[in-house]
């Protein structure tokens, strides 16, 4: 009987090892972005037209003048959509409503600002915000990329979530074709199927190394991302 449970404890250490190594190299910015996308609801560029903040809450939320929200517990965001990759188009505007106490916080967006914009899908009161990455803190989240007068977008955040997930190849499920790397929709861990996988996007993205991408170089990565997912339940529905 020792000699038996001797030789399980070995067992499950060997098994344990074996499960060590198999962790995969670290997320890569293109990771990174993928599970951004599959997180998001409504991307798109623009300028943030107009703050609409509830009365009370008017002269502590550091916006002034303009016509108050529509809603008492709703801050109301208003973009100019310069360029819609999904949930809204070109031309159009958008109106984003937060929880007043979340802005409260930490306001994520300024008036006049450049950004291109991540958001969750819209919960059951018709809140949504920015998506939020592990290492996020209120007013600094992973889905507001601000864009300067250059044109160049601020990768900050995405870097600073780089490296910040591993996972075991004994977490995957087997991809649908052999032959490709699994994307970020294929895992499954306790932490959820968006945990992210080394070489989803098989570093096709180098401008992403960077700490800030060409605007039109990260529409152009994003919209690759969109469509590539958007793609996936045909795929699934034809096979």
């Amino acid at each position: 009987l020792v000699l038996s449970m001797v030789t399980l404890g070995v067992s499950a250490q060997d098994r344990d090892a074996q499960n060590s190594a198999r962790v995969q190299p670290q997320a890569t910015a293109e990771d990174v972005l993928a599970a951004l996308v599959h997180g998001s609801a409504v991307i798109f560029a623009g300028q943030v037209y107009a703050i609409r903040v509830p009365q009370e809450i008017s002269n502590i939320s550091g916006v002034k003048g303009g016509l108050p929200s529509s809603r008492p517990d709703a801050v109301e965001v208003e973009f100019r959509v310069d360029l819609g990759i999904r949930g809204t188009s070109i031309g159009s505007n958008y109106v984003l409503r937060m929880p007043a106490t979340a802005w409260q916080q930490v306001p994520p967006f300024t008036l006049h600002q450049r950004v291109v914009t991540f958001l969750k899908p819209a919960d059951a009161a018709g809140f949504s915000g920015p998506v939020e990455g592990d290492s996020d803190i209120p007013g600094m989240d992973l889905g507001v990329m601000s864009v300067d007068s250059s044109n160049q977008v601020d990768l900050s955040r995405l870097q600073r979530m780089i490296t910040k997930k591993t996972i075991t190849s004994a977490a995957m499920l087997p991809p649908a074709n052999s032959s490709q790397m699994p994307s970020v929709t294929d895992v499954d861990t306790p932490q959820g199927e968006e945990t992210l996988i080394s070489g989803s996007s098989e570093g096709r993205m180098p401008e992403l190394r960077n700490k800030s991408v060409p605007f039109l170089a990260l529409v152009r990565d994003v919209s690759v991302l969109s469509a590539a997912e958007d793609q996936q339940p045909k795929a699934q529905a034809a096979s």
